[in-house]
Order: structure tokens, then sequence, then C-alpha cells
């Protein structure tokens, strides 16, 4: 009878000095990680650009659980938008389009997805990129106030941010392939 306690005893604790490695071998990937931005450039770029389509998960994640984010009653309200981006005149620009729009203008984000990737960029200016759940990249560019931050999940209609000088730049892509921008507007 005493043996048998033995390997119990024995077992749950393989089992938990095995855990214990592991997630001891994580925290010094982790740290080392931190410490090298050459190599948290690379691990980012290879797990987040390449191989994780957040848009998709977290549709699948919504549709049988709900939102993964706790909503604090009218905190968690977001400005919406119903209407379709109102524009004067629009003309092309390197992988889209330039759309004329009035000051301040409230761009509400044109499908579901997450946010990808927000910052500047050459020659578009501050620019938001947002992944859909079909994995279409819809940029868009030369905004003021932002109201999204990485990895944010935007529905349709709410606002992304404010177009800056009263032009707004639009961009379609998948796959790294330019998509037509007549079927987005």
């Amino acid at each position: 009878m005493k043996k048998r306690e033995f390997r119990r005893v024995s077992l749950f604790s393989r089992l938990v000095s095995r855990f214990l490695v592991f997630v001891v071998l994580i925290l010094v990937c982790l740290i080392f990680l931190k410490g090298n931005s050459k190599l948290r450039g690379s691990v980012y770029e290879l797990i987040f650009e390449n191989n994780l389509k957040f848009a998709k998960v977290n549709e699948i994640y919504e549709k049988y659980f709900g939102s993964a984010l706790p909503l604090k009653g009218s905190d968690a309200i977001l400005p919406v938008s119903s209407l379709k981006i109102q524009y004067d005149s629009l003309k092309k620009y390197k992988d889209g389009v330039i759309l004329s729009v009035s000051q301040n203008y409230a761009i509400s984000c044109l499908e579901s997805g997450i946010v990808i990737f927000t910052g500047e960029k050459e020659g578009y200016g501050n620019t938001v990129i947002i992944q859909g759940a079909d994995e279409t990249e819809f940029w868009y560019a030369n905004l003021n106030g932002l109201k999204v931050q990485m990895y944010d999940y935007i529905k349709k209609g709410e606002i992304v941010g404010e177009a800056l000088d009263g032009k707004l730049v639009l961009a379609f892509k998948k796959d790294g392939k330019v998509l037509d921008y007549k079927k987005f507007i």
C-alpha cells in the first residue's frame, strides 16, 4: 500500500516539476526577448504579422463566447456612425485613393476587424490598419485624433479617427495585393 502512495506522489511531483521547468523556460525567453530589440522585432513579425489572423480568431470567439473584454456601463460605448464615408472628390494615390472630406470629418470603420497597426507610414502620415475576418486590410491614413489602439476589435461603423486637413487616404489590401477601392466605398 505504501508503494502505490509513493507512485502517486512521484507522478504528481514529476508533473509539477515539468510544469515549473516549462514556466521558467518561458520566462527566460521573455526576458531575453525584452532585452534584444532585433530578435523581438523578428518574433513579432513571425507571430503577429505572418501566422496569427486575429480578426478571424476574435470573430469565432465572440460568436461562441461573447466579448473577450468585460464592458463597464456607458464607458464601454464607442462612437458609431452608420453612414458611409461622405466625400466631395477622389483621386488615386499610391496603393489607394485620397478622398476630399470636410474638416475634422469623423472616419467610421468600413468593416469589423482587429487593429493591426497604428502609427506613421511614410507617404501616408498617421495610419490605422484594420484586418477584417477575411484577412482584408483596411488602411485609413492622414488621420488625427485616433480613437483606436493596437489590437482593439472595431465593429463596422465605429469611429477610427478624424481626417486631417480634409483629406483621407484609403487603401485596401489582401495577401499583399492591392484591391480595387470601388468595392469598399
